[in-house]
Formats: C-alpha cells, sequence, structure tokens
C-alpha cells in the first residue's frame, strides 16, 4: 500500500508557519530578558544613590546645624553621585529638617533625582530642655 501525500510529513508553508512563529517567540523572550537587566541595574543604582543620601544624612545630623543647601559628589562601587542637601528650619522649637536628593554625577544638574531622603533633627535651645 502506497501512503499519501499527507502521510509524508510537513509542507514547506507549515514549516516557514513553525519558523515564523519560533522567531516570534524569541524575540518576545529577547525583549523580556533586556527588560529584567535593565530594571536590575536601575534598582542598584537606587541602592547605591540611598548609600550615598544616607550618608549624607547622618553626617548632616552629626555635625552643628548650618541652614542653606549644599551640594557635593560621592563615589560608591566605582559609580559618582552628586547630592544636594539641604537644611532649613520647621518651627521656632529647634526643629530642622534635612533633604537629600540624589542624582548621577554625570547629571548632576539637569538629571532625573535616583532618590530623594528626607530626615529631622531636633536642636536643645536652652538648658533643661
Amino acid at each position: 500500500m502506497k501512503p499519501s501525500c499527507k502521510d509524508q510529513g510537513f509542507t514547506l508553508i507549515e514549516v516557514l508557519a513553525a519558523l515564523l512563529v519560533f522567531t516570534f517567540a524569541i524575540i518576545g523572550l529577547t525583549h523580556a530578558g533586556t527588560q529584567s537587566a535593565q530594571g536590575v541595574s536601575v534598582l542598584d543604582e537606587k541602592m547605591l544613590g540611598g548609600i550615598v543620601a544616607d550618608n549624607v544624612l547622618i553626617t548632616a545630623r552629626r555635625g552643628v546645624v548650618q541652614t542653606g543647601t549644599m551640594r557635593g559628589e560621592s563615589t560608591q562601587m566605582g559609580r559618582e553621585f552628586a547630592y544636594i542637601r539641604e537644611i532649613s528650619p520647621v518651627n521656632d522649637g529647634g526643629l530642622f529638617r534635612i533633604t537629600v536628593d540624589v542624582r548621577k554625577k554625570s547629571a548632576a544638574e539637569d538629571g532625573q533625582v535616583i532618590i530623594s531622603r528626607t530626615a529631622f533633627m531636633r536642636v536643645k535651645t536652652g538648658i533643661g530642655l
């Protein structure tokens, strides 16, 4: 008994259609992998920027309160960051707000803020307080 044409395997059109579906699947998976790698890079940068901001806050809270704005730079794990620290009084009771905004050093002036931290500090203004 001779096999019919349908029992001999895939046609060229069927193979091309399968390759097209496979190609779209690979493109989608590659795009998802790229997005995942970019997300990890952004999280890594935010973590390092957070370390810079925390260090600036700790330094500001240890020293003498000097209201106003201060700019500076810091390096964490080989990456350079620029920060702006602002200390302003909240009320007359000796409470101060410390705000730190961290950006990439390469985009210090107009770049997007990577992370922003705010802390408060109370300074005793008299004896017995």
